[in-house]
This record gives C-alpha cells, sequence and structure tokens, in this order.
C-alpha cells in the first residue's frame, strides 16, 4: 500500500469573493443625490409631474464566479439619509429631496459579470403649499389689530422652529378665513416632514384632505402621506396612499417614480418597469427617470436594456456624471472593461470629487488584469472618502492578487471596521489568512462571514480547506458536505471531500466522491490522479494506472502522478517503467523524497 505520505493536496485553492462589479463612495460632503427639480415658481407642485427622480448609491457585495468556480451570492446595501435641503422659495411647492433610502439585505442570482447596480428608492419629497402672500392679500377678511401678517410671514418661513408655531397660530385663530387656516394647516405639514416629525405631518395632511376638492391638490398630499408612511415602514399605507395619488391624477409622474420604489423593494420588478415607462412617457425629457429605469434593468441582468437608458440620459444632460457611471457598471457586467474604465473615466472629469467613480475605474482595471492601476483608483477613492468600506476592500483584493497579503489583511479589516456586515470582507481575509497559514484566523473569518450569511458555498468550501490543513477531518468534510448539499454540481466540493475521506482510510467513499467530481468534469486531472491513488490503496493496480495515466495526459507536470504512477508499476514489478516515472517525477519536483 501506498504511503499516505505521498498525498499532497496541490490544489488547495481559496474561492476568493468576487471583485465588486458596482460599489459606491458616499461621503459626507459629496454624497450622490437626487437630481430633483423644483416648481416653476407661483405654480403649485407642477413640477411633481416629472422629474422627480429617485436613484442612489447602493453597495453591493456579490460573489461571482472565479476561474470557473461559482460562489454564493448576497447583496448588502447600506443606507445614508442626507438632509433635506430648505423647502421652496415664496410661491413654490416643489423640494430636492436628498436621502438614500434601500432595502434590506437580498439575494441575487449570480453571472459571470454580476452587475452590482441595482435602483434603490429615493424618494422625492414633493412640498405642498407654501403661503406666497399674506392672506389679506389673498382675499382673506381683515383682522383686529392687523390680523395675522407676522404670522403669515413666518408661517412661510424656511425655519420650521419659527414656521410651525405661526402656522398653528393661523390654524387656531378662528377669524380666519378656512381657506387661509387650510393652507396653513398644509404648510405646517410640510414643516413637520422636514423636521421628521412623521406623525405630526401625516395628522395635518390627512386633516387637510378633508377640506381640500381639487383632484391635484388632493393627490399631491397622497403623494406626501405616501412617503411619509414608507419613513415610517408602513409600506403597505404607503403603497395605498401612492396609488390613490395616481387614481386622483394619472399624470402626476412623481407617484409612479415613488410607487415604483416600492415594486422594487418587493422584487416586483414587472410593475417597477411599468411604472419607470409611464414616468418616461409622461416626461420624456426627464434624463433621470432613464438613470432610474436603466438601473432597474441592470439588476434585472437586462443590461443592453440598462446601457440603452444610461445612454438616453446622457444624450438628454452629457454633463450628468452619475448617468456615465451607471453605464460603466452595465459595460462591465457584459464583461468589456475597456467600454467600462473609458465611461468611469468620463464620470469622473465631470465630477471628480465622486469617489465611487474611481472605485468603479479600479474595478475595470482588475478586471484587465491591472491591479497595480487598480490600487491607484482605490486610493483616490479612499482619499475622498476613508469610510468606504467598498473601496477598502477592493484595493485589498488588488493587493492579496499581488501576493502582498499584509496590506490585503489590513485593508479588508479596516472595511470590517467601518462595515462590519461585509460579508466579502471576511471572506477575502479569511483567504489571505489561509495563505499565510493562519489557519485559525481563517476559520474564525470564514465563520463570521456564514454567520451573517448562512448560504454562503464559498465560505464552506473555505472553511472545509481550513479545518483540513488545521488537522480536523471530521469538521472539514462537514463543511465539504454542507456545500454539496447548497451545489450538488460542484466537483470541486467532493474531490476536496474524497481526499479527506481517503485521509481518514475511506477508499471507497473517496473513489465515489471522485466519481462526481469526474462525471461533472471529465478532464479534472486532479480527480483522476486521487481516484487513482485510491484505487492503488484498495489494491487496485490496473485501474489505477489507467487513472494516472489519464491525468498524466491533461498534466503532464503533475509531479506526484508520475511517484503515484511510479509505485504502482513498481508493484506490477515494471522496474523499468517505475524508474522513468520515478525520475520524471524527481526532474519535475526535485524536492520530493
Amino acid at each position: 500500500m501506498l504511503a499516505k505520505s505521498g498525498w499532497r493536496c496541490l490544489s488547495c485553492d481559496f474561492v476568493m469573493a468576487a471583485r465588486p462589479f458596482k460599489t459606491s463612495s458616499v461621503s459626507k460632503t459629496r454624497a450622490r443625490r437626487p437630481l430633483c427639480a423644483r416648481p416653476p415658481k407661483g405654480q403649485l407642485g407642477d413640477r411633481g409631474r416629472g422629474g422627480y427622480l429617485f436613484t442612489a448609491d447602493e453597495v453591493f457585495t456579490c460573489f461571482g464566479t472565479v476561474d470557473g468556480r461559482t460562489a454564493a451570492v448576497t447583496s448588502i446595501v447600506q443606507t445614508i439619509w442626507q438632509d433635506a435641503e430648505k423647502p421652496p422659495p415664496s410661491g413654490a411647492t416643489g423640494s430636492k429631496s436628498r436621502m438614500n433610502s434601500s432595502s434590506k439585505n437580498t439575494n441575487c442570482s449570480i453571472t459571470d459579470h454580476m452587475l452590482r447596480a441595482v435602483l434603490l428608492p429615493i424618494l422625492a419629497l414633493v412640498a405642498l403649499g407654501s403661503m406666497a402672500r399674506p392672506a389679506a392679500a389673498q382675499g382673506v377678511g381683515a383682522n383686529h389689530e392687523g390680523g395675522n401678517g407676522s404670522y403669515r410671514y413666518q408661517c412661510n418661513s424656511s425655519a420650521p422652529a419659527v414656521a410651525i408655531p405661526a402656522c398653528t397660530k393661523i390654524i387656531e385663530d378662528t377669524r380666519e378665513e378656512a381657506e387661509s387656516r387650510t393652507i396653513a394647516l398644509q404648510n405646517r405639514g410640510f414643516y413637520y416632514q422636514q423636521k421628521g416629525d412623521l406623525d405630526h405631518s401625516i395628522d395635518d395632511y390627512t386633516t387637510v384632505l378633508k377640506f381640500s376638492n381639487g383632484h391635484d391638490a388632493r393627490a399631491k398630499i397622497y403623494l406626501n402621506l405616501g412617503l411619509l408612511y414608507f419613513e415610517k415602514g408602513d409600506e403597505v399605507t404607503a403603497l395605498d396612499n401612492y396609488n390613490e395619488a395616481v387614481r386622483l391624477d394619472p399624470k402626476l409622474t412623481s407617484a409612479y417614480i415613488n410607487r415604483a420604489s416600492i415594486f422594487i423593494r418587493r422584487n416586483d420588478i414587472g410593475r417597477a418597469i411599468a411604472d419607470l415607462d409611464r414616468a418616461t412617457l409622461l416626461n420624456p425629457k426627464d434624463s433621470e427617470i432613464y438613470i432610474s429605469r436603466g438601473s432597474v434593468y441592470a439588476h434585472s441582468g437586462e443590461q443592453d436594456r440598462a446601457i440603452a437608458d444610461f445612454s438616453k440620459s446622457i444624450a438628454l444632460n452629457p454633463k450628468n456624471a452619475l448617468a456615465w457611471r451607471d453605464r460603466a457598471f452595465a459595460y462591465r457586467a457584459k464583461g468589456d472593461a475597456t467600454k467600462a474604465a473609458a465611461d468611469a473615466t468620463e464620470a469622473i472629469r465631470l465630477d471628480p470629487h465622486m469617489a465611487g467613480a474611481y472605485v468603479d475605474l479600479g474595478l475595470s482595471l482588475q478586471e484587465t488584469g491591472d491591479a497595480k492601476g487598480a490600487v491607484i483608483e482605490f486610493d483616490k477613492a479612499i482619499q475622498l472618502n476613508p469610510n468606504d468600506s467598498q473601496a477598502l476592500k477592493a484595493r485589498g483584493d488588488s493587493y492579496l492578487a499581488e501576493g502582498d497579503r499584509d496590506r490585503a489583511i489590513a485593508d479588508f479589516s479596516q472595511a470590517i471596521a467601518v462595515d462590519n456586515r461585509s460579508t466579502a470582507a471576511y471572506m477575502n481575509r479569511g483567504v489571505a489568512y489561509m495563505a499565510k497559514s493562519d489557519w485559525d484566523r481563517a476559520i474564525a473569518d470564514f465563520t463570521a462571514a456564514l454567520a451573517l450569511d448562512r448560504n454562503q458555498f464559498a465560505a464552506y468550501l473555505n472553511r472545509g480547506q481550513a479545518f483540513g490543513a488545521n488537522h480536523n477531518p471530521e469538521r472539514a468534510i462537514a463543511d465539504f458536505t454542507q456545500a454539496i448539499g447548497m451545489q450538488p454540481g460542484a466537483g470541486d466540493a467532493y474531490r476536496k471531500r474524497a481526499f479527506f475521506r481517503q485521509e481518514g482510510g475511506d477508499s471507497p467513499g473517496a473513489i465515489d466522491d471522485y466519481n462526481h467530481a469526474i462525471a461533472l468534469n471529465p478532464n479534472d486531472a486532479e480527480a483522476l490522479r486521487g481516484r487513482g491513488y485510491a484505487r492503488l490503496s484498495r489494491h487496485e493496480i490496473d485501474p489505477g494506472i489507467e487513472d494516472l495515466t489519464a491525468a498524466i495526459a491533461l498534466n503532464p507536470k503533475d509531479a506526484l502522478a508520475f511517484r503515484f504512477r511510479s509505485s504502482a508499476y513498481a508493484a506490477k514489478k515494471d522496474f523499468k517503467r517505475a524508474n522513468i516515472d520515478g525520475a520524471t517525477a524527481r526532474q519535475l519536483d526535485p524536492t520530493a523524497r
């Protein structure tokens, strides 16, 4: 029987978390924001019929295919809320909303060049009625002692702390006409909304509905109520309000956009696209809506449609850096790193402070194998936003690709310090620790990744190898078994489990696993070599030689296969062939005994 010392794992390759095809960098000063146009001055919410884009920085951490090995997928979205701008000037009622809203963790399907772009809902804050003129100028009856003129002015103030008490004075003054009090109530609802007092804002808007008769005005109130309920986490009521807004005003573009955001969170892509289609029909010149729809297409894997929408947005507004950046994502998802890099470069030219664009350019360079060039771009992104966990993780990937494990570990560790739910950072730091033979730390990182997502095939596969190297074959076999249960078509898992089964003396079990691996991939030279060794251990000399010969034909530089076949020929007393194979093995690997 052959000595076990002659058997070693030549391809204990570690499955890395694939580079993120889309990352984001959200800094406090240069966060990516929706581009919402204000309504024309003096027109109550007309701009609500179109142009309230929802788009967001999204951070997706998905595992892709690495050297043909399919890894598990998870998507992690970070949420950054930005302060809303001041309310519109007197006479206007729209405002730019600066808030990034995101969905919870969701699973995504894998492709070789998966885009990490998914539309996250940015809900347009539609400011309602502001008191453009003193009530007396609106035909409101005169008031005692000069009336509430000062309160009317303050009720139209940009400071909620001043506006809310002033609006309340008007609302409570029974001498004021109903119209004036209703406008004050509406304004107070807006300022409560701006202040973040959602319940009081909902109360005021709901009360306004009792006195408002016009369909358009009521539609906008329902639109704002939808946003408020969404912020409270009540998607059902939010959706009901958006539906009512659309029913009352079928041309209210913002209602379709905001409703689409809920459909996206529910992964109801068909309805989301339908609402965005309607929005583009209502406002075909709004370049931002095409970005939103393009992102949905990208998330659905329809990269050609995504690119078409981003290109349309660019044609309408060539200076929108976001459209260039998003198209770069789609090109990279299609595997066209050259066009992706060109678009990311243009995004940087248009907005040199867009940290995420540098990340995107770096990722495109990674795709071309330019790890050093990628590091330069990641450095720029991190300089702009030192807390960009995805840029740190991506730079760590480049360092790891260059063999600089210590720097890679430092970057992965910093990424985890910023975002302790970054599955990919734990995964790839574990890979770096394995490369340093630091099995305990590697096991700890893979375990941490699994604690975040139990469906990580790659984590089980990698941790199984780490357990095996750390002399814990039982745990190794258990992890490989778990991996096989998740992906029965993963030949790697069968082959790796076979090795430890053979090490434990279970040759029949090892041969069964090797049979599965070879059935999945008849050109798996390592599996053929392993099965050949297992057969030799069962004194099946000729079948063993047959497997080893097939392995050598596929990989003529496999010194171990020559050594095993040399021993097999020696067992058959064919010393001439045994000596030839032995000499070849020593030539290929002079360190072999």
